[in-house]
């Protein structure tokens, strides 16, 4: 029975308090369940964005989880290959860094840092430098093509070196292309390189 039928029906019987035991406890059951129910249906409302908040957060951290094992994979990889004993390999990897990787990865980019100085492969190394200068603010490259270019004897990794510090506008490579320049034993197309350099960083 509705509330509103039940006060219609004892409208009476309310009216000159004579209603009986039975029916006020019925009024006040009545009562508790018109209260009481939104507030049952609020906290099953609120137990069900509970469950799915839980089961989104959940997702969400196996889809991270997956992405971070799938990076993890690639990196490995692109390392294993960078640390190859052949040159194809090695070209493979840093061609792979140069097209995949957009942000800068410390243990990959100590890798590379490590090929420019320590590589015996010209075409190794000059793709190396390539793939390093798509970091031109990290102070660690900057410095590297520095110390590179101050050892490099291979003409073609110093024509190379001597574009990368030019185009970086590195004034402290300035002591380094002053060596070049003054020494005998260097390439006239490298003297050259390096005084273009020297007048552009001067600018």
């Amino acid at each position: 029975m509705k509330l509103k039928e039940f006060i219609h029906q004892n409208k009476t019987a309310i009216q000159e308090e004579k209603m009986s035991s039975k029916a006020d406890a019925n009024f006040e059951q009545l009562l508790k369940d018109k209260l009481h129910q939104p507030k049952k249906q609020k906290v099953v409302f609120l137990k069900f964005i509970a469950v799915a908040a839980s089961l989104g957060l959940l997702i969400a951290t196996f889809v991270w989880f997956n992405n971070q094992s799938e990076i993890n994979k690639k990196q490995q990889q692109l390392l294993s290959n960078l640390e190859n004993e052949s040159v194809g390999k090695r070209l493979e990897g840093v061609y792979t860094f140069n097209d995949e990787y957009a942000k800068e990865d410390d243990k990959i980019i100590e890798t590379l840092l490590s090929i420019l100085h320590k590589d015996e492969n010209t075409n190794v190394k000059i793709a190396t430098i390539d793939a390093l200068l798509k970091f031109p603010k990290n102070e660690s490259i900057r410095k590297s093509f520095i110390k590179a270019l101050e050892k490099e004897d291979v003409p073609l990794v110093q024509i190379k070196l001597i574009k990368a510090v030019s185009f970086l506008r590195e004034n402290r490579a300035q002591k380094s292309l002053e060596i070049i320049i003054n020494s005998e034993q260097t390439f006239p197309i490298v003297k050259n390189n390096a005084t273009l350099a020297m007048a552009e960083i001067k600018k």
